[in-house]
């Protein structure tokens, strides 16, 4: 195995050379998080010694795992805020940075999924980093005694700030792997995605991103981010039913106790994980920021899933249509009403990118691009996520849930496109590029990217109810705007 050594900020790393990628594994951005440093800030990562080893992937967060996960027998550790780094093996000048934030309700996932492997975008003069960072528990509890131990302001947002922190280091650091800092792209999906919103709609991180790729995934929900007061409130009462009075007793149970299994309290850390409102990291709910053009002004592809719904039931359809004001009986026609929740997450689900897209290219000129993913495998249809290993050009990843698709020679051009497009994007802040079908910004044009086994514009009423949903859905944010 040839190697190669680069100088860091805190000392020497060794990684490994394959194919056309110099690749570092588990390279540390911040101090382990663990026992006093259990939800704090992340600090910064201790200087080394010699020559530090980048050669096998980190531990991946503690975490609850979700049913039918392949991730069962992978290492999980407090001390896990690792990144790895995929860089060509020969840059011949410094080159753009793609950062990829795991999805998973911010209450799961793992920097080190196969279908992330960044050999692809390597091959294609991209680094590509995925960043471990605290989830669940661990990543976004509050209590009200935080507020007496951060002097800054800052309360709970662990994971997202551990996300900053990352953006940091490579700041500092990206050069020696051959990189620009002035030119990285935040992407993810699901609350990746969200995570990357969180980071533009971050005073703090001002000018450490300079590009946002937001696959399935915005922060136009109420339950997307919380008021402190109230996120303080579940993880005080939280404490106390550990028996812990103070947040410093609640940090010496081991961690374990909190996911022990059957443990009626494991359905309770659910709650706790969202953003929160501390008036330090998020001034205010992220909708609001984001509506008034308040978030980082930087170009972005915004994007949902032909079939986003395929995993929604009950009472989902009462809930939405109340809050859109749409009539509760406009899917009757699916089926039960499970059938119906998903019909209906399916199109709000795009009616809040549309609207989102809308309002940042239409109100304030902001570049973006708008696509949605239709190639639909397998009985879940093109569902939440089919699109992640077809961005990397990695169809041959064993996933990190079920079986791999059987794809064919089709798919696997849609990979290539839809990589080429994603690598522009991340070079020059547009995606389209010699040789692709040309994909107008929503500035432009109305319309979207639909990505199928046949490519091409699409305009933005996808079927009879976006005519009823997305307008709604599109009233109701900017009647929220003016509260």
């Amino acid at each position: 195995m040839e190697t190669r050594i680069v100088e860091c900020r805190e000392g020497r790393l060794r990684g490994y050379v394959e194919g056309d990628a110099a690749i570092f594994m588990g390279v540390p951005f911040a101090a382990p998080p663990t026992g006093d440093l259990r939800w704090r800030g992340p600090q910064p990562a201790e200087p080394w010694r010699g020559v530090r080893d980048a050669l096998t992937p980190p531990p991946m967060p503690v975490q609850m795992l979700f049913p039918g996960s392949s991730q069962q027998d992978h290492l999980m550790s407090e001390d896990c805020l690792y990144l790895n780094i995929w860089a060509p093996a020969e840059p011949k000048e410094p080159c753009p940075v793609l950062v990829w934030f795991y999805g998973g309700a911010l209450q799961g996932g793992n920097a080190d999924s196969p279908a992330t492997d960044g050999r692809a975008c390597a091959r294609d003069g991209v680094i590509l980093v995925t960043v471990g960072y605290r989830v669940g528990l661990f990543g976004f509890m509050c209590h009200p005694d935080m507020r007496a131990e951060d002097l800054d302001g800052f309360v709970g947002n662990f994971g997202h700030r551990d996300q900053l922190a990352a953006l940091r280091w490579l700041h500092d650091n990206v050069a020696a792997f051959g990189g620009d800092p002035g030119r990285v792209t935040v992407s993810g999906q699901s609350a990746g995605s969200a995570s990357c919103c969180a980071l533009m709609n971050a005073p703090s991180a001002r000018g450490y991103l300079h590009g946002a790729i937001c696959q399935s995934g915005d922060v136009f929900q109420p339950e997307r981010d919380v008021p402190a007061a109230e996120a303080e409130g579940w993880g005080k009462a939280l404490a106390e039913s550990f028996g812990c009075a103070t947040l410093e007793e609640f940090r010496k149970i081991p961690f374990p106790e909190f996911y022990a299994e059957g443990d009626p309290m494991s359905r309770r850390l659910r709650q706790v994980c969202a953003a929160v409102i501390d008036g330090a990291f998020l001034p205010d709910r992220q909708g609001e920021l984001m509506l008034r053009n308040e978030s980082a002004p930087i170009p972005a592809i915004l994007g949902s899933n032909l079939d986003e719904g395929s995993r929604f039931q009950g009472d989902y359809v009462s809930i939405v249509s109340e809050r859109l004001g749409i009539p509760g009986d406009l899917y009757a026609g699916e089926g039960d009403e499970n059938r119906q929740a998903s019909a209906l997450a399916r199109d709000y689900w795009y009616g809040r990118t549309l609207a989102w897209a809308k309002i940042r290219a239409g109100d304030y000129g902001i570049p973006t691009w708008q696509y949605v993913f239709a190639r639909r495998l397998g009985p879940m249809g093109a569902s939440h996520g089919a699109e992640i290993p077809y961005v990397f050009d990695n169809l041959d990843a064993s996933p990190d849930f079920g079986f791999r698709p059987e794809y064919t020679a089709e798919d696997r051009d849609l990979a290539k496109l839809m990589h080429r497009y994603w690598m522009n994007f991340v070079r020059t802040g547009d995606p389209n590029g010699e040789g692709l079908p040309v994909w107008p910004s929503k500035n432009d044009a109305p319309g979207h990217m639909r990505f199928d086994l046949v490519s091409a514009m699409e305009g933005d009423v996808m079927r009879p109810e976006n005519e009823t949903v997305s307008p709604a859905t599109e009233a109701w944010m900017r009647g929220r705007m003016k509260k």
